[in-house]
């Protein structure tokens, strides 16, 4: 069997949420590896010492760099940086476990599932992730038939890392990292989408492939594909009504994250509503 494990490339101001979301994978998360965490080196020190105060078992490494690419291509080299994983799990830091799940959630036998809906159908109803797949032609160099990003969070084969960025640095003749991190300029960069598109080519028979078109969404996934984990949305901080529509427990009643913050939604879910302990550990 694969050994599965959790990826989250951070920085300082998502620490607020990051800290809830290791806590709510502790709590939910069974029959995965440490989760590990990665930040510039510069802000190693401190999530290594808030990191730990929340799960001493997480991993803190580093990928040095700055602003928004840094963490997508960390993300893309997350295979060296979880060298026991076979199937690695890309989740956000305003991302929260919501009850108890294991690795059967997110993959069939040592396959990751991956929800897919065809590019076709995401054209006909004015999808907001069509800049994606201009983003695969440009970096990859072929249009991809499939959107790969369908529900966090995004699971790949360890397999599948490596040869998209030789792929990359083949037809680009650059470094990957200097490539991704210098031509973003339109923003159709997606790390998801990048290692989907190439594995759906290239390695389809290492992923679980669903083809979401013909199935009814519950919320935020496909009917019969339900998520355990919700993401919060930090572009708006704790204390902004989370962009969310996700349902979960609290106090022995389904309830909707619509409309709540942040803060209320993870002190329901982790702290029996008490949004006092919404907190970042002292360090």
């Amino acid at each position: 069997m694969k050994a599965h494990q959790f990826f989250i490339a951070s920085y300082a101001p998502d620490a607020e949420f990051l800290v809830h979301c290791l806590a709510s994978l502790r709590r939910y998360a069974r029959g995965f590896l440490p989760t590990t965490v990665c930040v510039d080196g510069a802000e190693k020190d401190y999530f290594q010492k808030i990191c730990t105060a929340v799960d001493p078992t997480v991993r803190v490494v580093r990928y040095d760099g700055t602003g928004f690419m840094r963490a997508q291509i960390a993300m893309m080299r997350a295979d060296e940086l979880c060298p026991d994983a076979g199937i690695i799990h890309l989740l956000g830091s305003d991302c929260l476990a919501l009850r108890q799940f294991g690795p059967g959630t997110y993959a069939v036998e040592d396959n990751p599932i991956c929800l897919v809906n065809s590019v076709e159908l995401l054209r006909k109803v004015g999808s907001p992730t069509l800049p994606w797949v201009s983003g695969v032609k440009r970096i990859l160099g072929w249009e991809p038939p499939y959107e790969f990003m369908r529900r966090l969070p995004s699971s790949f084969p360890r397999e599948v890392f490596e040869p998209m960025r030789e792929h990359v640095e083949l037809r680009h003749n650059v470094a990957f990292d200097y490539y991704i991190a210098t031509n973003n300029q339109r923003g159709d960069t997606s790390e998801a989408n990048l290692l989907g598109a190439y594995a759906s080519r290239y390695m389809p028979e290492l992923v679980e492939w669903v083809d979401c078109d013909e199935i009814e969404w519950e919320g935020p996934s496909p009917k019969g594909y339900p998520s355990a984990i919700g993401q919060l949305w930090s572009h708006g901080g704790l204390d902004h009504p989370a962009d969310a529509i996700f349902e979960y427990e609290f106090r022995g009643h389904t309830t909707k994250a619509t409309g709540k913050t942040p803060r209320q939604i993870i002190a329901e879910v982790l702290y029996g509503g008490d949004q006092s302990k919404v907190v970042v550990p002292s360090v």
